[in-house]
């Protein structure tokens, strides 16, 4: 008795559950990524308060990556800087 009214209830969740659908695409360090079919530019979560600051990170390799660089999300160990100028004068280069 106890099966049949948890795969019942079960059943019914399932067929009643929201439908969801994924699509392919990367999202840059601000959660964002545009949509190849219809050129619009959306996000997907809260950009990273850094990145709403305009925050650079130069790597441990002296390498100065803004919000806007594909490896802002990767680096790991850094040092911030409120501006790429800044990043850049403390003897940070740009990425190749």
């Amino acid at each position: 008795m106890k099966a049949s009214v948890i795969i019942a209830v079960s059943a019914l969740l399932l067929a009643t559950g929201a439908s969801v659908n994924a699509h392919p695409g990367g999202l840059d360090s601000k959660g964002c990524h545009t949509n190849k079919k219809t050129g619009e530019y959306h996000c997907h979560r809260s950009a990273a308060p850094e990145a709403e600051k305009g925050i650079v990170h130069k790597s441990t390799s002296g390498i100065c990556h803004d919000p806007s660089s594909p490896y802002y999300a990767q680096t790991q160990n850094y040092t911030s800087y409120t501006s790429l100028e800044e990043c850049l004068s403390s003897g940070g280069r740009l990425p190749k």
